[in-house]
């Protein structure tokens, strides 16, 4: 029985050497092959869109999650006209007459998805003030916080794996952009003491990384978890 004991124990402890070793093999070769972060996000273009002219909305053509193409019409705008003028002091009066030839139709600039609509039939609206944004699906990215003790190892260029939890998969980019600054303006901030020493902060520098092709099951705004390969 001891006999028996003694060999389980020794594959217990063997089986725990070999995981050890496995895990500590491959913590090292991702800390020196890849630059890693869970600090990033899908990101989409965002297109504000408004009228050009100030007036009164009398149709919305279109709603949050509407599919749309360039062109379409997604407003129609009545401009309001001079009416009449003040009997005393000459000043002109604007109103609205509903005659075709004071609306004015607000387009889409480009193809893609209504992200957001800020008003409703009825509404006046100021010239350029947004009336949706517009959300182009097939313009993501990836935008990804690296700590700066990391960054000098980042370059363009470099491939990207980037795992997606709403997919269930990776998927592939590359490093385009690395900023010249970072995330925040200062790096140093006040210890919580009463002495006047500070304490330096690690500060996260802006990537942006391309995907390899479109993925129009991503979700703007969502995170994800980025490797680098950097070797």
């Amino acid at each position: 029985m001891k006999y028996r004991m003694r060999i389980i124990l020794a594959v217990v402890v063997v089986a725990i050497i070999a995981g050890a070793s496995v895990f500590g093999y491959n913590a090292w070769y991702n800390s020196v092959h890849y630059v890693s972060t869970d600090n990033a996000r899908v990101v989409a273009d965002l297109i504000q869109v408004g009228s050009i002219n100030p007036g009164k909305i009398l149709a919305m053509n279109v709603d949050v999650g509407s599919p749309v193409i360039e062109g379409q019409v997604l407003a129609i705008v009545d401009i309001p006209t001079v009416i009449s003028k003040s009997d005393t002091t000459g000043t002109p009066k604007l109103g609205f007459r509903d005659v075709v030839d004071q609306f004015a139709e607000v387009v889409a600039p480009r193809s893609g998805v209504i992200a957001a609509r800020w008003a409703q039939n009825g509404d006046t609206v100021p010239a350029g003030r947004p009336i949706v944004t517009l959300m182009d699906p097939r313009a993501l990215r990836i935008e990804a916080s690296i700590s700066e003790s990391s960054i000098d190892r980042v370059r363009p260029g470099q491939r990207v794996e980037v795992h997606v939890d709403s997919l269930g998969r990776d998927v592939a980019g590359t490093v385009v952009t690395i900023s010249p600054v970072t995330a925040s303006t200062f790096s140093l901030i006040p210890a919580r003491s009463s002495s006047s020493n500070f304490n330096k902060v690690s500060q996260l520098v802006p990537v942006k990384i391309s995907l390899d092709e479109d993925q129009l099951g991503l979700i703007p705004g969502s995170s994800v978890q980025i490797k680098i390969r950097v070797k």
